[in-house]
């Protein structure tokens, strides 16, 4: 009997979930080699400070890719086979611990860039696509009834009771320029400065914010109604979405910055390497202008009975969203410019030479936003790393281990060569649980220039 809305819904909820099988966003991306002092432009977004202390004289980026995908909201019951007949439905399920989901996505595309170290100053350029998305606290039962019975949602939606959720999708390109310098180059001890600068060109944003969502649905043998009390939510949906068609026009929307300092005690003036470095780094502080569509609008409840017939037309099919919407309560368009916080990380890290060409990296992840106070809806949760690597010219291994809230303890391993890299932050983990719902991958191509050793 449903409908072609319905089939819609259909749609945007498996590429959603299919999309989102994978992640829990982290602002660390290439994992491993960013740390890498033979790979320093991995370096300019998580901490510039360490640009002078990199081992090249000059580097260039031609395409480097991090995407990060993971939830405790859908699993991989199996994998066989899936690539030859894919079914959705044979290879992924629910997960059911009777808990709330979440959903994130992390993507990280970093196009031609350069970097060049003289003497104590260190510039980099680059170019960069950043997407981040989340769904947090979603319904168990709701996300069961739209993955198995979204062609009959009306008779299986389940009833709610001052439900809350947030999602949102924040997109965007930035074009970078970035400065450090060691302001102490002593035979013992090294102190550098960075910042990297930004700016931004907005190329999708939207959010969902649902607070007190009551949502009541009888049913008898003879009719059936719906009530959704004063129930309350907001539908963000920038300009680049108007009329199902995506319009993008490049100007600068917004700015943001990247800035650290970093520590490193070297015991020796020969030895030419660092003991032990600290560092600290605040990255993606900023605000990006958003022009939001007439798709968005704010929705409250008005605590009527509704038939459920009166959401279905003449031909059988589920009723526009704005219909049912202005069926069960008041909507009110909130187009007009909107600023919006970036989703940003602060990172606090030691890292240890433990022995000539063997490193132990360790470093913690916050948030540094009051989620409360509905500030950067497209989150990034707090992460504990700890990356043992071994570091030559040519070749870099990295095994880098994790925890943080979704995923708990992760596992992965990396490779290096030269300015190629290659390498997975959890593939490890994901392997020994034989649980596939959250997966990274990066893959990375750069050429670079040895620094001239001094004769001694």
């Amino acid at each position: 009997m449903f409908t072609k809305q319905l089939l819609t819904i259909q749609k945007f909820s498996l590429l959603l979930l299919i999309i989102n099988f994978t992640f829990l966003a982290h602002g660390q991306s290439f994992i491993g080699p960013h740390l890498s002092q033979y790979d320093p432009l991995k370096a300019t977004y998580f901490n510039p400070a360490s640009l002078p202390n990199s081992e090249l004289r000059w580097q260039v980026n031609i395409l480097s890719a991090d995407v990060t995908v993971g939830n405790d909201l859908i699993k991989l019951s199996t994998y066989k086979g899936i690539f030859k007949d894919f079914d959705p439905y044979q290879f992924f399920d629910i997960n059911m611990n009777g808990k709330d989901k979440n959903i994130s996505i992390n993507s990280d595309i970093r196009g031609p860039g350069f970097m060049v170290n003289f003497g104590k100053n260190s510039i980099a350029v680059g170019t960069r696509i950043r997407e981040v998305s989340s769904i947090n606290g979603i319904n168990e039962e709701l996300a069961y009834s739209l993955f198995h019975h979204y062609n009959d949602i009306l008779n299986y939606i389940p009833n709610f009771t001052n439900e809350k959720a947030t999602a949102a999708v924040n997109a965007y390109g930035e074009y970078s320029l970035a400065f450090a310098r060691k302001l102490i180059d002593g035979k013992a001890h090294e102190l550098s400065v960075g910042a990297n600068i930004k700016v931004l060109d907005k190329i999708f944003y939207s959010t969902l914010d649902v607070k007190n969502i009551t949502f009541d649905k009888y049913s008898s043998i003879i009719d059936s109604s719906v009530n959704a009390h004063q129930s309350e939510f907001d539908i963000e949906v920038s300009n680049d979405l108007q009329d199902k068609k995506f319009k993008h026009n490049w100007k600068p929307d917004g700015w943001a910055i990247d800035a650290g300092v970093e520590y490193a005690f070297k015991p020796t003036k020969l030895s030419g390497k660092y003991l032990i470095k600290i560092g600290v780094a605040l990255n993606d502080f900023g605000q990006l202008k958003q022009t939001l569509g007439n798709s968005s609008f704010h929705f409250i409840g008005n605590e009527k009975e509704i038939p459920a017939e009166n959401l279905i037309d003449e031909n059988g099919d589920i009723k526009s969203f704005t219909e049912i919407f202005d069926s069960l309560g008041t909507r009110t368009s909130t187009a007009g410019d909107k600023k919006i916080t970036l989703p940003s990380v602060m990172h606090f890290y030691i890292d240890v030479r433990a022995l000539p060409k063997f490193y132990i990296y360790g470093g913690i992840q916050v948030n540094p936003y009051d989620f409360k106070k509905k500030v950067g809806l497209a989150y990034l949760p707090t992460r504990f790393n700890l990356i043992p690597r071994v570091e030559f010219k040519s070749i870099g291994i990295y095994a880098p281990l994790a925890w943080d809230q979704i995923d708990n303890i992760s596992s992965g391993v990396g490779f290096r060569f030269k300015q190629f890299s290659v390498g997975s932050s959890n593939i490890i983990s994901s392997i020994i649980k034989n649980n596939y719902s959250n997966v990274n991958i990066y893959l990375s191509l750069a050429i670079g220039g040895k620094r001239r050793t001094e004769k001694i």
